[in-house]
C-alpha cells in the first residue's frame, strides 16, 4: 500500500469526470488550477462514487475560501531556498502555535498538516496547505522550482513513517492500520528508530512499503504499547519533505485517549461489585449498556424508547460517585424533563441531586458553594450560565434527548461540545431522524472520529432519486453500524424481549407551548377564588363542579390549543399534511410528541397500539397527526368510540386483530371497559391521565391481560407545567396505595403528597397558604377540609365526600368545551335547591326564585351540605347518573325522538334543569 496519496499514479483518464469537474470550479477564485484540483478529487474518490467526488470538491473549495478569510500566513519556510518541505502556517494576528505543513507536490497536489481539519477531512488538503499552494503558484517561478524538485523526489527511494489521510469509504477504516512505512530493502538495512517496530510490520502491497500486522483496535493496552512505540520512531518536528507531522499529531491524540480510558475505566470485577450494590436491579441488558460506558467513559446510549436509558444512566452516575471517579456530575435535559429525572432518581438512588430552578444569582451562589454532588440543568441555563459551568468544572456530564445538538453550527451544539467532562453519556432514542449527518453531531462529542469525514456523509449514504435533492433513502448503512460500535451502544426492543418486565409504564414529559402556558395561567385565578372559599367553608356542589370544570379546561389546554380551539382549528387543517410548521402554530406539542412515538414504535418496531383519550376530539387531532406517516408504510387506523355505530367498532377491532396492516386503535374511555385486545396489542398510549387510576388500569387492562404473550410498553404523555403533572402525581399516589394493598407485603406506603383531593387543590394553588393567613387576620375560624385533620396530616377515618364527584368528574364533564353554564356561574353562586327525589316539584307557572348566594354551614357527620331555607340537598354525582339511566330515548314516528321516563325521575330532573336555568338567568343578568 503507498504511504500517501503523493504517491499514488495518475488516475486513468475520464475525459467526462475530468471536464465536469473543471467546470464545477467555474470562475470561483483559486490560483490553484482548476485541472490540478480536478484531478485530485479524482485520486481521492473512486469513479463509481460520482455524488462523493462532487462533494469532494466542494469542500476543497471551501477550504480555498477559508484560507483567504482567514489571511493564513506562512511563517517559516523550507531551508536551503527549497519549495518542497516544511512550512509554518497560522491565521494573521493569532498568538497560537503555527501549524506543520509539509508540502509534498503540486503534480499531483500533495501534502501534510497537523491541523485538525486535515487529520480528520480525508481531502488529503487543508486551508493551511492551501495557501502554501496558492503562494506557490501565484509565483510562476517557485512553480517551476517545485515541479522541478518534485520530479528529483520521485527518483529517491522514500523513507519514514506515513500515513494516508483518506479513509477508505466502507468499512471501519481505523486511522492507525493506514499507517506504512518505507526502507532499504532488507530488515537488517533498518534504521535505528524503526528497529523495534518491525517485528509489528508486514510486506505492504506496494515495493518497498511495510504496513503494520495489528492496530489492536479492541486491546487498548497492546494499542498503547504500539502507539508509544511509534511515537519513538516518528520525528517531533517536521524538518524535511519526508516527515508527516499528521501522524504525530494523531499519535499524541491517541496516546492521551488510552491513556486516559485506563486511569478513568473501572475494571470488570470492580463493575460486577459496584452493580450488585445498587438500589435497583438492572435487567441484563442494562447491566451491559452500564458495563460499556464504565470501560469506555465515553458512550451514546441509543436504546429503544422503553428500555430505561435513565435508569442505566443513574445507575453510571451512582457507581462513578461511590467508587470515587466523580465528585461533580451534570446533567443535562430539556426544561420538560427535569422534575421527571428528579423522580427516577429518588426511585434509582439515594445519592442527593438538586435540580436547579431558581434565579440567575441564586444559581450562581449555587455554583460557587457546591463543591461535589449532582445538578439536573437544562439546556437553556448550560447557555446562560457556561462559564459559572466551566468553573464548576464537572467531571461527568449526562446529555439527555441529546437530539438537541443533532445540528452542529446551532448554538446549542456548540456550547454542549465546548464542555470537556472526562465521562461523557449521550441518551437519545432517536439518534438519527432525518440525515445520518444528524447522527455525526450527536455522537463526534463522544468520539470525534467515528464517522468523519461529515462532508461525504450525504453523498455516501443518501439515495437520492433526482440528481441531488430528494432523499428517497439511505445506503451503506453496515459501514455506519461498524463505525459507530465501539463508541454507540443500541438494543431495539425485539432484541431484548425475553429480559423485559411483563410491563412498563413511561411517563413522557411534554414542554407547553408559551401560548398554552398562557391559556393555562388564566384559569387561575378562578380557581384559586374557589380555593379561597374553601378555607372558610365546604364548597357547594354547585362550586365544585365550577372548580372540577376549570381544572377540565386546564386539562384541555395542556393536550393543545388545537383542541381547546377545535371548531376554529380542525376545519381548516383536516385535509392538509400534518406539517412541522403547521403542528407547531397549532400549539399542540403533544402531537409532535405523538408522531414520534408512533414512528418508534408503530413503524420501527413493527407494533400494534392502542391510542387512549377522554375526549373523541383530541383523538381526531391524533388520528390525523399520525395517519401521514402511517401512510408511509400502507398502515391503518380506526376508531373504538361512542360515536362510531356498533357495526362499525367490530369491524375495526376485527381490523385490529387480524389486519396487520391495521395498525393503531384510537379509543375513548368506551373502549376501556370490557374489550379484549391482548391478542392484537402490546402497547398503551394515554394522551392525559384521568383522574381516577382505576380508568387508567382499565385502559391498559384492555392488553395488559391474561392471554398477552409478550411484555407491554404504556406510555403516558404529560404536560409537566401545568395541571396535568399534578393529576400525574394524585394518580401515581393512588396507583401505589393500590400497588402496596394488593400486590405488596410492606406494612406502608409513602404518598409524595398527602390529604384529600381537595386540600391537595389548596396546596397546588395557594402553596404558601395566602388564602387561609387572610382569613386567619379576619378572624375566619378554618373550616375542618373532609379526610383532613386541623393540622394538615390524612385523616383515614374520614371519608373525602367529593370523592365521588372526583371520580365521576371525567364522565360528568366529558365534553370539550367545559367552561359551560356551570363553569360560567360565579363562584359566589349557591347550590342548587333541590327537591328530593319523589318531591312534588313547583307548578309549572310558578316563578323560579333566583339563587342567591349564601354560606352554607359544613357538613355534619358526613352529611351532604344543605342549601338555605331548609331545602333538600342536590343529589349528588351518582344519583344523576342513576336518573338518567332510567330514561328511555326511542326514535317515534316521523323520525321524532321519544324520552320516557318513570314519573319521579321526570320530576327530579326537571327540578334540576329549572335549577339550572335559574343559574344561567341570574347570571346573565349578572354579567348585564
Amino acid at each position: 500500500m503507498p504511504a500517501t496519496i503523493a504517491e499514488l499514479p495518475a488516475p486513468t483518464e475520464e475525459p467526462e469526470a475530468f471536464r465536469v469537474l473543471v467546470g464545477l470550479v467555474g470562475s470561483k477564485a483559486t490560483k490553484v488550477p482548476a485541472e490540478a484540483l480536478a484531478r485530485h478529487v479524482m485520486r481521492i474518490v473512486p469513479a463509481e462514487e460520482w455524488p462523493v467526488r462532487a462533494e469532494a470538491l466542494d469542500a476543497l473549495l471551501r477550504r480555498v475560501a477559508a484560507a483567504r478569510k482567514d489571511e493564513l500566513r506562512l511563517e517559516r519556510r523550507p531551508e536551503e531556498g527549497a519549495v518542497l518541505g516544511a512550512y509554518a502556517t497560522r491565521r494573521k494576528g493569532s498568538g497560537s502555535r503555527p501549524y506543520q505543513t509539509v508540502l509534498a507536490g503540486v503534480d499531483p497536489l500533495a501534502g501534510r498538516c497537523d491541523c485538525p481539519d486535515y487529520l480528520k477531512s480525508s481531502l488529503g488538503l487543508c486551508k493551511h496547505l492551501f495557501a502554501v499552494l496558492e503562494h506557490v503558484f501565484a509565483r510562476p517561478a517557485l512553480h517551476r522550482r517545485a515541479l522541478k524538485e518534485q520530479s528529483q523526489l520521485a527518483d529517491e527511494p522514500p523513507s519514514g513513517f506515513r500515513w494516508d489521510p483518506v479513509r477508505p469509504l466502507l468499512g471501519f477504516g481505523d486511522w492507525l492500520e493506514r499507517v506504512s512505512w518505507a526502507g532499504p530493502k532488507g530488515i537488517g538495512a533498518a534504521p535505528d528508530k524503526g528497529a523495534d517496530l518491525l517485528p509489528r510490520l508486514r510486506p505492504g502491497p506496494s515495493p518497498g512499503w511495510w504496513t503494520l500486522r495489528s492496530a489492536f483496535r479492541d486491546r487498548p493496552e497492546k494499542r498503547l504499547e504500539l502507539v508509544e512505540a511509534l511515537l519513538k520512531a516518528v520525528p517531533a518536528a517536521a524538518r524535511t519533505v519526508q516527515d508527516d507531522p499528521a501522524l504525530r499529531a494523531l499519535l499524541v491524540q491517541e496516546r492521551d485517549r488510552l491513556t486516559r480510558l485506563q486511569a478513568d475505566a473501572l475494571g470488570p470485577a470492580e463493575i460486577r461489585a459496584a452493580i450488585r450494590g445498587l438500589k435497583v436491579s438492572l435487567y441484563p441488558y442494562q447491566k451491559e449498556g452500564v458495563t460499556r460506558f464504565l470501560q469506555a467513559g465515553r458512550l451514546l446510549l441509543a436504546d429503544d424508547m422503553g428500555l430505561g436509558k435513565t435508569a442505566q444512566a443513574i445507575a453510571c452516575c451512582e457507581i462513578l460517585r461511590r467508587t470515587g471517579k466523580v465528585r461533580r456530575g451534570l446533567i443535562i435535559a430539556p426544561a420538560a424533563l427535569k422534575p421527571q429525572w428528579g423522580r427516577e432518581w429518588a426511585r434509582f438512588s439515594d445519592l442527593p441531586i438538586e435540580i436547579v430552578d431558581c434565579s440567575p444569582a441564586e444559581r450562581k451562589a449555587l455554583y460557587g458553594e457546591r463543591k461535589e454532588g449532582f445538578f439536573i440543568i437544562n439546556y437553556e441555563q448550560l447557555l446562560r450560565d457556561l462559564d459559572l459551568v466551566h468553573a464548576w468544572k464537572p467531571e461527568l456530564v449526562v446529555l439527555d434527548e441529546a437530539q438537541r445538538i443533532k445540528n452542529w453550527a446551532t448554538k446549542t451544539a456548540l456550547t454542549v461540545k465546548g464542555l470537556t467532562p472526562a465521562y461523557r453519556l449521550v441518551l437519545t432514542g432517536t439518534p438519527m431522524e432525518n440525515r445520518v449527518e444528524e447522527l455525526a453531531s450527536i455522537v463526534e462529542w463522544v468520539d470525534d472520529m467515528a464517522l468523519e469525514p461529515k462532508w461525504r456523509l450525504p453523498a455516501l449514504h443518501a439515495i437520492r432519486s433526482d440528481g441531488r435533492k430528494e432523499v428517497t433513502g439511505v445506503r451503506n448503512l453496515e459501514t455506519i453500524r461498524t463505525r459507530l460500535r465501539p463508541s454507540m451502544v443500541r438494543r431495539v426492543r425485539q432484541e431484548v424481549l425475553d429480559q423485559l418486565p411483563p410491563r412498563t409504564d413511561t411517563r413522557i414529559p411534554v414542554e407547553m407551548t408559551a401560548e398554552q402556558m398562557e391559556e393555562h395561567e388564566a384559569l387561575n385565578q378562578p380557581i384559586a377564588a374557589l380555593v379561597s372559599i374553601s378555607y372558610r367553608r365546604p364548597l357547594t356542589q354547585v362550586e365544585f363542579l365550577r372548580l372540577m370544570s376549570l381544572l377540565t379546561t386546564q386539562r384541555i389546554i395542556s393536550n393543545g390549543l388545537a383542541q381547546h380551539q377545535f371548531k376554529d382549528v380542525w376545519p381548516d387543517i383536516r385535509r392538509r399534511r400534518p406539517e412541522e410548521r403547521i403542528l407547531r402554530e397549532l400549539g399542540a406539542p403533544k402531537l409532535q410528541e405523538l408522531r414520534q412515538l408512533v414512528r418508534q414504535v408503530v413503524l420501527d418496531q413493527g407494533r400494534k397500539a392502542v391510542i387512549f383519550s377522554q375526549w373523541r376530539r383530541m383523538l381526531l387531532l391524533a388520528q390525523w397527526a399520525v395517519a401521514d406517516i402511517l401512510a408511509e408504510q400502507h398502515l391503518r387506523s380506526g376508531f373504538f368510540t361512542g360515536a362510531e355505530p356498533q357495526k362499525r367498532r367490530t369491524e375495526n377491532i376485527v381490523n385490529f386483530h387480524d389486519d396487520d396492516a391495521f395498525r393503531v386503535l384510537f379509543a375513548s374511555d368506551a373502549g376501556g371497559v370490557g374489550l379484549n385486545l391482548q391478542r392484537a396489542a402490546n402497547c398503551v398510549i394515554n394522551l392525559e391521565l384521568p383522574w381516577n387510576p382505576a380508568v387508567l388500569e382499565q385502559r391498559i387492562g384492555r392488553v395488559y391481560r391474561l392471554g398477552q404473550k409478550q411484555p407491554i410498553d404504556v406510555f403516558n404523555l404529560v404536560a409537566e407545567q401545568g395541571i396535568e403533572s399534578r393529576i400525574a402525581d394524585l394518580v401515581g399516589n393512588k396507583q401505589a396505595f393500590f400497588k402496596g394493598l394488593f400486590d405488596g407485603d410492606s406494612d406502608s406506603i409513602r404518598f409524595d403528597q398527602s390529604g384529600s383531593f381537595l386540600s391537595r387543590v389548596q396546596k397546588l394553588y395557594d402553596p404558601e397558604g395566602k388564602a387561609a393567613a387572610a382569613g386567619a387576620a379576619r378572624g375566619d375560624e378554618p373550616a375542618d377540609l373532609p379526610g383532613v385533620d386541623p393540622d394538615g396530616s390524612p385523616d383515614d377515618s374520614i371519608d373525602d365526600p367529593y370523592e365521588e364527584m372526583i371520580e365521576a368528574g371525567d364522565e360528568a364533564l366529558d365534553r370539550d368545551e367545559p367552561a359551560s353554564a356551570l363553569a360560567a356561574l360565579s363562584p359566589e353562586a349557591g347550590p342548587l335547591a333541590l327537591p328530593a327525589p319523589g318531591a312534588p316539584s313547583a307548578p309549572p307557572d310558578a316563578e323560579s326564585p333566583p339563587a342567591q348566594a349564601s354560606e352554607a354551614p359544613a357538613p355534619v357527620d358526613g352529611e351532604a351540605a344543605r342549601p338555605p331555607g331548609g331545602s333538600a340537598a342536590a343529589p349528588s354525582m351518582g344519583e344523576v347518573r342513576e336518573l338518567f339511566s332510567r330514561l328511555q330515548v326511542r326514535r317515534g314516528e316521523a323520525g321524532k325522538i321519544v324520552i320516557e321516563a318513570p314519573a319521579d325521575a321526570a320530576t327530579t330532573l326537571g327540578a334540576l334543569f329549572e335549577g339550572m336555568a335559574a343559574l344561567l338567568q341570574a347570571a346573565a343578568k349578572a354579567e348585564g
